[in-house]
């Protein structure tokens, strides 16, 4: 029988590691200039693009995660995109420079939502905000599978 999912609440790696108040590994945000091909007609950056944006920031989250020994590769794991949700709040326009940071919402058993947040980086004004589902899948089969167990250890929740 699989545990019941859990909602993270802290953890004890935030003193090891840094991680933010809510004890969360890690605490990474991503950077990106708005270029001309970033925006639409109508002068803003084209709403399909955050999509890559926060799929940018994900990845980076990944990586520091690695970098702090939990390897997903490793346990023949890899995760997919099964839900992506945006909520647009501002404008964001050419030359701007986005800040988008992660947050580990909920752990399920083959699954994890990401909270997601983009804001602009010279005033902190909010742009986007919203949630990335991630399924836990087999490498080969592409399958969903239980999240490692080092992962879910390493994000505070047992």
């Amino acid at each position: 029988m699989l545990p019941k999912q859990h909602h993270i609440s802290g953890s004890t790696l935030s003193a090891i590691y840094g991680c933010n108040q809510q004890g969360i590994v890690p605490n990474v945000s991503t950077q990106q200039k708005i270029r001309y091909s970033d925006c639409d007609p109508q002068g803003i950056v084209f709403n399909g693009n955050y999509a890559r944006y926060w799929d940018d920031a994900m990845t980076d989250w990944f990586d520091e995660l690695e970098g702090l020994g939990v390897s997903l590769e490793a346990a023949n794991v890899d995760v997919v995109t099964a839900r992506l949700e945006i909520d647009f709040k501002a404008s964001a326009t050419l030359r701007d420079v986005l800040e988008t940071s992660v947050s580990p919402e909920h752990l399920g058993n083959t699954s994890m939502t990401l909270g997601m947040e983009t804001k602009r980086a010279s005033d902190g004004t909010q742009v986007a905000v919203g949630k990335i589902v991630c399924v836990f899948v087999d490498q080969k089969e592409l399958r969903p599978v239980r999240m490692p167990g080092d992962f879910r250890t390493a994000l505070g929740s047992r």
